[in-house]
């Protein structure tokens, strides 16, 4: 099952990190599981967990609590207080557990495995998880190059797939994913020059029907603050010129937000404008009467 496969392997690669784990289940989406406690029952059950449970048993708030103790916490929590004591130990025992998923637990050697194994997935999760866990995960398995040169083949499959077939949102996000394999493999020259023409293309459309448009956001927040952060922390020189040679690698054809105006935007959001009042702007100005809305 890919779905649990990933998250699997996020919980016991932040697990190996050094994380604890009460906090990477509770901040945790576990679409497979019921829990983040039948998480752990599961990677405890299938050997990549070993250890001990901070959870309270059954057994344990049995002997723990009188049935009148029971019956006051069952009321503070809004749930029936009527039944034998075993009755409400099993109501109480969720309440009483709840937030309580630490406990002393390693990974194993089969976890291990699984993790180097799987490395690739890391590298899913930081730079492609805009698209389909399966499609890449089958991607991989037949691909026979590194991890990097495979999911920069992907990226560039898919936006031969959108040029080709006019889907422009496609285009856009696999753009992206290709600056972040560039993050990833610590290449954040080449980064910056993916985001910044995902920047440019995003105020000037290869192509873009009123459907997508409904839904796009011209200038994307996190592509700003990506761009914020690589320009701040690493000194690339003169953005202005790197921005004028993006922009002239870009080709575009069929300007929408003339290129004084898309630096002065850039600088602008970058500065700390608000993203929604410039998508504001450049929908009134550029875009709305273009796309036909």
């Amino acid at each position: 099952m890919s779905e649990q496969k990933l998250e699997v392997f996020n919980v016991l690669n932040f697990l190996n990190s050094g994380y604890e784990l009460e906090d990477i289940l509770n901040e945790g989406n576990f679409g497979t599981f019921e829990s983040g406690q039948a998480c752990i029952d599961y990677l405890v059950s299938e050997g990549y967990l070993e250890g001990e449970s901070g959870a309270l048993t059954a057994e344990e708030i049995s002997k723990k609590y009188k049935v009148a103790d029971l019956k006051e916490l069952l009321k503070e929590n809004g749930l029936k207080v009527s039944g034998k004591k075993q009755e409400l130990v099993e109501r109480i025992l969720p309440v009483l557990n709840e937030g309580s998923l630490s406990g002393d637990y390693e990974l194993t050697d089969k976890a291990k495995e699984f993790l180097a194994e799987n490395e690739w997935i890391d590298l899913y999760m930081f730079a492609l998880v805009a698209f389909r866990f399966e499609d890449y995960e089958n991607y991989v398995k037949e691909a026979g190059d590194s991890s990097i040169q495979t999911a920069h083949k992907f990226c560039d499959e898919i936006l031969s797939y959108a040029l080709m077939n006019n889907q422009f949102l496609i285009f856009i996000d696999a753009l992206s994913a290709k600056a972040h394999v560039y993050a990833y493999d610590g290449d954040y020259e080449s980064f910056l020059d993916y985001d910044l023409q995902r920047y440019i293309l995003g105020l000037n459309p290869i192509m873009l029907d009123s459907q997508s448009y409904a839904k796009y956001d011209i200038v994307n927040y996190a592509n700003i603050i990506n761009l914020k952060n690589v320009t701040e922390k690493l000194d690339f020189g003169s953005l202005k010129k790197r921005f004028d040679r993006i922009w002239a690698k870009s080709h575009i054809k069929n300007i929408t937000v003339p290129k004084k105006t898309c630096y002065k935007i850039l600088q602008k959001a970058m500065a700390g404008a608000d993203i929604e009042e410039i998508n504001l702007d450049l929908r009134e100005k550029y875009f709305d009467k273009k796309f036909g809305i």
